[in-house]
């Protein structure tokens, strides 16, 4: 259980509210869509504190911490990240929920999205504190322009024992196709405090992207280059 000081219980300050503003998509396949899914536009929280997270909306004290920040948090030399920057994403002071919450408008893709050719990658680090139980998760929630949800994709939170009882992240992604009719998607981090005053949910490296899916002729002709290797490949065994 991590000490939680008179100064970061003063920095609960944060909405409640999670009302979401859309984040317009640029037509560019492959990058990612995520503003600010490293926590580094904003200073992290050397205590665990309360900070702003730009281009979030907030509810429970989400925060953004400096990797090495006092109290036990990961450190630079922790599994985690490569390219981890300053900062990842924490649950936040006395808190047994938090939820930072931001809407993507997949306008620019809705050509490919009608027509069934485009697909999604969800990624991200996500991790917690030594052998305490809190954990994160990260969802991909695609909604059509009534609001109504049409699928939505979850990252398993990571365990203790995922973790090796350590403090540190782990990676996670997963994939998949994009409902027809999708025009929103919203990308949804919680954080769960399961043992201790300090919700220990972890993340960082956040990631949400949109491809296109392959033509049937470029299956087709992997297909083909599949097939003629086997071809050699039995006629090789056949001479030897």
């Amino acid at each position: 259980m991590r000490f939680v000081t008179a100064a970061m219980a003063l920095s609960m300050a944060c909405s409640l509210a999670c009302a979401a503003t859309a984040n317009a998509a640029p037509a560019a396949p492959g990058q990612n869509l995520i503003v600010n899914g490293d926590a580094e536009a904003g200073a992290g929280s050397s205590d665990g504190g309360t900070v702003t997270l730009p281009g979030w909306n907030v509810s429970g004290g989400l925060t953004s911490v400096k990797y090495g920040a006092s109290g036990g948090f990961p450190g630079p030399a922790d599994a985690g990240p490569q390219n981890r920057g300053k900062n990842f994403f924490a649950g936040g002071v006395n808190t047994p929920a938090s939820r930072a919450v931001q809407v993507i408008d997949l306008g620019g893709y809705s050509d490919a999205i009608n027509g069934g050719r485009s697909q999604f990658d969800l990624s991200g680090w996500l991790g917690g504190y030594a052998s305490q139980s809190d954990n994160a998760t990260l969802t991909a929630v695609f909604r059509d322009k009534s609001g109504n949800t049409l699928f939505s994709q979850s990252l398993a939170p990571v365990s203790v024992s995922d973790r090796g009882g350590l403090s540190s992240l782990v990676f996670r992604e997963s994939h998949g196709f994009i409902p027809v009719g999708s025009t929103l998607v919203d990308i949804v981090l919680d954080m769960k405090r399961v043992e201790g005053s300090y919700n220990d949910g972890y993340a960082d490296n956040l990631s949400f992207s949109v491809a296109a899916v392959p033509e049937p002729s470029s299956w087709a002709m992997l297909g083909a280059g599949l097939a003629m290797l086997g071809f050699v490949a039995r006629k090789r065994r056949q001479s030897a």
